[in-house]
Parts: C-alpha cells; sequence; structure tokens
C-alpha cells in the first residue's frame, strides 16, 4: 500500500466513510474493450465498477497496529539482507584483487561493515519477536506456525504480516493463489492443452519465503522428505514437487491456526 492510498484509507476510516480497496487489473479487466482514458473517465468506469459489484465489495478496514509494525520491521530486514549479500560479494571480488595489490585496508573495512549488518539483523529480529510476545493473538499464532517444521522466525512473521494474523483469507487455497502456488489450467475444448501451471500475478515475495520453508520442510520433516523422493521418482519435476510442498505447508499453516493446537509431526 503506497503513501497515497493510506492517507485516503485513514482519513476515510477517522471520517467515518465507507471504503473498499479493489485490484486496479479487476476493474480493469471487467470492463471490456476500451479506447482511450482520462481521470474523469477512470472516476466514472471505478464508480460503475462499484455500482455493479457493491454487494461483493469487503469494506476495508485499518491494520492491527502491531502489524503495521511488524511489517517495518520486515522492510528493514529484508534491506539489511540484501547490504550483507552485497558486502559478501564486495569480499569476494577484493580476494582476488589480493593477489594484484595489497587491498588490506579495504578488505578490513567491508569484514567491520559485514559484522555490523549481521548484528543489526539479529538485533531487528529480537525486537520483531519482542514486538509478537507482547501481543496475545499474536504469540499464540506465532507458536502454532512455529510448531510446523520449515516455517522459521521470519517466515512465521511474514505470514502473520501478509494475512493480517490469518483474518485477511478464509481457506488456504485463496492464499495459496495470492501467493502464486495454487495451480490453474489452460484448456479449451479438446485441441488446446496447456500445462497445468501457476499463476505469475502473485506475489513474488512471499513465495520466495515459502520456498525456503519449503526447502528446510524437505530437509528436516520425515514426511515432507518422504513426499518429495517419491514424486521424484515417479519423475515428477523438481520445482512441480516444491510447489506442492509449499501448498501443503500453507494447508498446515491455516489448519493449526483454525484448530488452535500446535502441528504434529509423525513418523513416517
Amino acid at each position: 500500500m503506497g503513501s497515497y492510498v493510506t492517507e485516503l484509507s485513514v482519513s476515510s476510516v477517522s471520517m467515518g466513510f465507507s471504503l473498499a480497496l479493489v485490484c486496479p487489473l479487476t476493474i480493469k479487466k471487467s470492463i471490456g474493450l476500451q479506447r482511450g482514458k482520462n481521470d474523469r473517465i477512470d472516476a466514472k468506469r471505478i464508480a460503475n465498477y462499484a455500482v455493479l459489484h457493491y454487494r461483493k465489495l469487503e469494506l476495508y478496514k485499518l491494520p492491527d497496529k502491531d502489524l503495521v509494525r511488524l511489517r517495518g520491521w520486515i522492510i528493514i530486514r529484508d534491506n539489511l539482507v540484501k547490504q550483507k549479500v552485497s558486502s559478501i560479494k564486495l569480499l569476494e571480488t577484493f580476494s582476488w584483487m589480493a593477489k594484484l595489490a595489497d587491498v588490506t585496508e579495504s578488505i578490513s573495512f567491508l569484514e567491520e561493515q559485514l559484522k555490523s549488518i549481521k548484528e543489526r539483523i539479529l538485533e531487528v529480529e529480537e525486537d520483531m519477536e519482542q514486538l509478537i510476545a507482547a501481543s496475545t493473538s499474536l504469540y499464540t499464532n506465532y507458536l502454532l506456525l512455529r510448531s510446523i517444521k520449515g516455517i522459521g522466525i521470519i517466515n512465521a512473521i511474514v505470514l502473520l504480516c501478509v494475512t493480517d494474523n490469518f483474518q485477511r483469507f478464509d481457506n488456504p487455497r485463496k492464499f495459496a493463489c495470492y501467493c502464486g502456488v495454487a495451480p490453474f489450467e489452460h484448456t479449451s475444448g479438446i485441441s488446446i492443452r496447456g500445462k497445468t501451471q501457476t499463476s505469475s500475478l502473485a506475489n513474488k515475495e512471499v513465495k520466495v519465503y515459502l520456498t525456503r520453508a519449503a526447502i528446510t520442510a524437505i530437509s528436516w520433516d520425515p514426511q515432507m522428505k518422504a513426499y518429495y523422493k517419491r514424486k521424484i521418482a515417479e519423475g515428477k519435476h523438481k520445482a512441480s514437487v516444491i510447489n506442492a510442498v509449499r501448498a501443503k505447508i500453507i494447508a498446515r499453516s491455516f489448519a493449526v491456526i483454525r484448530r488452535q493446537t500446535p502441528f504434529v509431526t509423525l513418523a513416517v
């Protein structure tokens, strides 16, 4: 959500106006073939969409303040991680430059910088955990998510933020679709038989986190490891199997939140 939408949302809620946020692409696709555009025409099209679909629109509610703070820390952490990766690559570059000239001071500077970044990342993670611990609802769901093999500290926090503490999506299929994990078929009649594949219209950042969770689960969860090996033996593509594991992790996440009981890993 950008700054303009945030200002509009806060003002609308504070003044008691009804507000619904809809993806612009959804409105554009619903209009059909159109030629030309300007602000007046766009406003009319948005108004027409609201009139036609008002029964399906969900009124916007301001997010929980703790979740807003967590999202801020996640953004900061992501930025620090990028800086860490950049520093590591620079160190690798200077390691071969050292064969040509004395770059000891430069290497020392980069090592100190890298050390500082790692310390800041740990500080951010500690602050996030303290913030979660202070909120009963967040902490309960956080512990439930952590009971699933593959979901670590950051993955659990990302899931809480993206789902608004599991209030934004009412079932795992919708969330899988949002993350680009749910597969869709591409067929028409009897002649077109395209591959069933995931959509590119997705939150790819969350998908990256889920991929990391899936890879970890395959390594440490006996059930996931057995499933992965079985599917690979059947000739399935690795990416396809990892996507299936992503979907299973999403399903498990929604299940533990719905039941309010930790996940129990069964022996294979």
